[in-house]
């Protein structure tokens, strides 16, 4: 039976916790420094269990203690982009919370998988990668699984077809230059290609790299939370079905089996792609030892270029702040 920690019980942890609950995946410890809040979220989750029909459980906690035994430790802990803010701008503060937070999970959950979703996510996954000392492909963080789902919805929009027939990923950098796989990118079958004209991907691509920011425009007073939360919680969930050798107890019979399924996330490279020494958004696959693998996929010379442009950038942004993370 797995149990995964949710560290931060704002909107997204709280979201990624009730998702995991829904989908009967793992047993749950969601930890909050602020008093009663994942105590208080936690009791209200099991109380829609008897609606909902899941029979997993979860705790909420002040207690770091009660992420003892954790297999995967979730840490959405940080502040949220306000509006005007980049990603990058959160570094300051959420490096602090990023680094009390490891501090906590390696003396409980010493065995534990690392996925980190606080933003600037690519930044923050290099420093739980250094503080924590673990191996790299134990540390990893949620980016292009979001990325991939609104380039996927604007694809929908655009086409006016429903999401679930779009096949696309988001790799690179989680931030404007993340870059959208067109080559691959298919709709019932058919190249993005030959249904949308230049333009149009250029505009959904677009709308897809200022996804979060325009939510945050309209929220005023916090980000994004549905899709981020609902993207860790996908991410968890591809671990455990690998871990268990089959699909978690997810109501949904619709989806497909987990345990082969390429994710794009935050990981440390070393050479693919001719990106070393830091983390972005690559293809991986993920499994009981964390990243198992990172899927090199097939790119065309324009897409390689821009690739490697997103790691420059990653790279600069990175080396900006190494005083700040203690790199």
């Amino acid at each position: 039976m797995a149990k995964v920690s949710v560290i931060g019980a704002g909107n997204v942890g709280a979201t990624c916790a009730y998702t995991l609950l829904k989908n009967n995946v793992a047993d749950i410890a969601l930890i909050d420094v602020v008093d009663g809040l994942a105590k208080g979220k936690a009791l209200d989750m099991m109380q829609a269990g008897a609606i909902e029909g899941y029979d997993k459980t979860i705790t909420g906690s002040t207690d770091y203690g009660t992420a003892a035994g954790s297999d995967i430790v979730v840490i959405t802990a940080g502040l949220a982009r306000q509006p005007g803010m980049s990603r990058t701008d959160l570094i300051d503060k959420n490096a602090a919370i990023m680094k009390s937070v490891i501090s906590h999970v390696v003396g409980v959950a010493p065995e534990a998988l690392i996925l980190v979703v606080s933003n600037p996510v690519d930044i923050l996954a290099y420093l739980a990668w250094k503080v924590s000392g673990y191996a790299p492909n134990r540390v990893f963080g949620m980016s292009g699984v979001l990325d991939s789902a609104r380039y996927k919805y604007f694809i929908s929009q655009a086409l006016n077809v429903p999401m679930s027939s779009v096949e696309g990923m988001v790799i690179g950098a989680h931030g404007d230059s993340m870059m959208p796989v067109v080559s691959l990118t298919m709709v019932n079958g058919k190249p993005l290609t030959d249904l949308l004209s230049d333009e149009k991907i250029r505009e959904v691509i677009d709308k897809t790299k200022h996804g979060g920011a325009e939510i945050v425009s309209y929220l005023k007073t916090g980000s994004a939370f549905y899709a981020p939360g609902a993207s860790s919680a996908h991410m968890v969930d591809v671990i455990v079905s690998s871990k268990s050798g089959s699909k978690s107890g997810s109501k949904s019979g619709s989806k497909s089996d987990k345990k082969d399924e390429i994710v794009p996330c935050s990981v440390y490279a070393h050479g693919q792609y001719g990106i070393d020494g830091f983390y972005i958004g690559l293809p991986a696959r993920l499994g009981a030892n964390g990243v198992e693998e990172i899927v090199e996929i097939p790119l065309t010379d324009e897409e390689r270029e821009e690739l490697l442009e997103s790691a420059a950038s990653a790279k600069s942004s990175l080396d900006d702040v190494q005083e700040i993370i203690g790199g």
